[in-house]
């Protein structure tokens, strides 16, 4: 088998799995949360059940970036993060790069201690402040995605 027809796959679906999470937990979770859960209880609901998918999220992201890592090797297309018409490229590694960033920086070492935080300060304004935040992040990984796939297929060029 071609390994970069794999390799394209297993890209494909570790996106499906990443962004869905973001999908899911942006419009079905945060919102649910909200309305039925009550106040002083919305955050720890929200981040116990986020930390459930976080190894998912994890992995995930790890498999996209050596997959995608892996397609620009092996097509030799380095060249392209020097070329403006390639810009997707751009907004691809911009995108993993942020989520990198969160799972594996912001949310295991800053916020190690979100539980005594909720605890604390938990209330409908941070969970509020986490819905703005997810609802920004999601919008820009659709706009990636579709850019991304258009660029792949030779449509802004």
């Amino acid at each position: 088998m071609n390994n970069l027809t794999i390799a394209r796959a297993i890209h494909i679906l570790s996106i499906v799995i990443w962004i869905g999470g973001v999908a899911f937990v942006t419009a079905v979770l945060i919102p649910t949360i909200r309305r039925f859960a009550h106040e002083k209880q919305q955050l720890s609901i929200f981040h116990v059940i986020e930390n459930r998918f976080a190894f998912i999220a994890r992995f995930a992201v790890v498999l996209a970036g050596l997959s995608g890592l892996y397609m620009v090797y092996a097509l030799n297309t380095w060249d392209r993060f020097t070329q403006i018409q390639y810009f997707w490229m751009h907004a691809m590694v911009l995108l993993w790069l942020m989520f990198a960033f969160a799972l594996f920086i912001i949310e295991p070492f800053l916020f190690k201690n979100h539980g005594r935080i909720v605890k604390d300060h938990g209330s409908i304004m941070n969970l509020r402040k986490t819905a703005i935040v997810h609802w920004i992040i999601f919008i820009l990984s659709l706009a990636t995605i579709f850019v991304s796939v258009l660029g792949a297929h030779g449509f802004l060029y």
